[in-house]
């Protein structure tokens, strides 16, 4: 979205925030007394690989008691966000509905959110979370409850690398690209060459980009903004050097630019890429191409650090609804450790600590953690992270993805100078963090 239509969806997201509270005020009170309470929820099928499960999940919520009732309306992927901030500029949004962890701005700074207090959540409640539920917060106030988190880690193919020598996965950016390289060209002198690396998002999946990219610039110690998020950051010593680094597996022809990361490593073709931990559902649906012949690994770490960029979503409700109490009832059971642990099985992040929670759920989650060796690697990754990426991109992140997607791709590839593309980005998300 340009800078002139955010500030406008600033504006109309708080003016009918504005409109429908005054609307609604007098008449909360007899909404939530009378009879069962309904709640809209408006949702994009989140349980990834079945797209069915979000509507179990609400059948299931509505047939446990009778105070309140869930009226879901399931969207798709490619527009529901808009059609939710449409409809909500409009007055005629949902109750609760699903946003990515980390939040957006604009409903945080028109007031569209309710924070969690004023939905039923206690300290206790809260306290529970992962301290990664920080991304949540705005002005020391928590707004979302997370379904889950993501990070990114890097999936390997443990027959490739086996075949070319290698018994454990790379752990350094040195190792990632020596090994690579060794695949890369061991196997095109043996007739039939596999890519060591891809980058996801320099394929068939543009938007991946970013995650990618912000994970490497992390581990070079960079970051998007200055701490007061009003300068945009990238154009910088740790910038050029994540820049080089990726662009250096398509000068040294280690990767080859548009190979898709999943298809390619589903059918043996890419040996090892990044990318939210979630894609394991994704991979498993490769069946027999891909069985006992794939792992996760922590991402190798940068000359500064391990980290990877976080993701995954939460729970937020109308900060203009009539129905505050139900909307909380029904996010606590949605958003409950209970639940989360379900969602494990689509390789989603438990989103709490484990000392805290009831002793069966904990019992549940450890079960998948051994019955599944992929997820050692996984929390081992969720360790070395903090929500100060999350709470930088939450800031011009529309225009930052955007630029992101153009110019990162342009630079690694080489059709831009590097120091070309990471200034281009920094102008443009600029005038947008000016804007705010």
């Amino acid at each position: 979205m340009a800078p002139l239509r955010r500030r406008l969806a600033v504006l109309s997201l708080a003016s009918a925030f504005a409109l429908a509270a005054s609307a609604c005020s007098s008449g909360s009170g007899s909404s939530e007394s009378a009879g069962p309470t309904t709640v809209k929820f408006w949702s994009m099928p989140y349980w990834i690989g079945q797209d069915t499960k979000v509507k179990a999940l609400v059948d299931e919520f509505n047939a446990s008691q009778s105070k309140v009732k869930v009226e879901l309306t399931l969207l798709e992927w490619k527009d529901g966000r808009d059609k939710i901030k449409q409809a909500i500029a409009a007055g005629k949004g949902p109750d609760v509905w699903l946003m990515n962890n980390g939040l957006e701005l604009d409903y945080l700074k028109s007031g569209a959110l309710a924070p969690l207090d004023k939905l039923g959540y206690t300290s206790a409640d809260t306290d529970k979370f992962l301290p990664l539920a920080k991304v949540d917060e705005y002005d020391g106030k928590a707004y979302g409850a997370p379904l889950y988190f993501d990070v990114d880690v890097m999936l390997y193919r443990t027959d490739i690398l086996q075949q070319y020598g290698f018994s454990a996965p790379p752990k350094t950016w040195d190792e990632l690209k020596s090994t690579a390289a060794t695949i890369s060209t061991k196997s095109a002198e043996a007739g039939k060459k596999v890519s060591g690396w891809q980058f996801k998002g320099m394929d068939d999946h543009l938007n991946a980009i970013n995650s990618t990219w912000e994970s490497f610039l992390c581990q070079a110690g960079g970051s998007l903004t200055t701490p007061d998020f009003k300068t945009s950051t990238q154009n910088t010593e740790a910038g050029r050097t994540a820049m080089d680094y990726m662009k250096s597996f398509y000068t040294d022809k280690v990767s080859p630019t548009g190979t898709s990361a999943l298809n390619g490593f589903i059918s043996g073709d890419v040996a090892m890429f990044p990318f939210f931990q979630s894609v394991i559902a994704n991979v498993q649906a490769g069946g027999d191409k891909v069985a006992g012949k794939w792992a996760v690994a922590p991402m190798p770490a940068g000359p500064k650090s391990g980290c990877s960029m976080v993701g995954g979503h939460s729970l937020v409700a109308s900060s203009a609804s009539k129905n505050l109490n139900g909307a909380g009832t029904f996010m606590r059971w949605l958003a409950s450790p209970e639940r989360s642990a379900q969602y494990m099985d689509f390789h989603a992040i438990f989103p709490y600590d484990l000392a805290k929670v009831d002793p069966a759920v904990k019992a549940t989650v450890d079960g998948k953690v051994k019955a599944d060796p992929n997820w050692n690697a996984i929390f081992e990754q969720l360790s070395r992270n903090t929500p100060d990426l999350l709470l930088q991109d939450r800031h011009a992140f529309q225009a930052r993805w955007d630029a992101q997607k153009a110019n990162i791709v342009a630079g690694v590839n080489g059709q831009a100078p590097v120091d070309k593309a990471l200034k281009s980005i920094d102008d443009l998300v600029g005038q947008a963090l000016g804007k705010e």
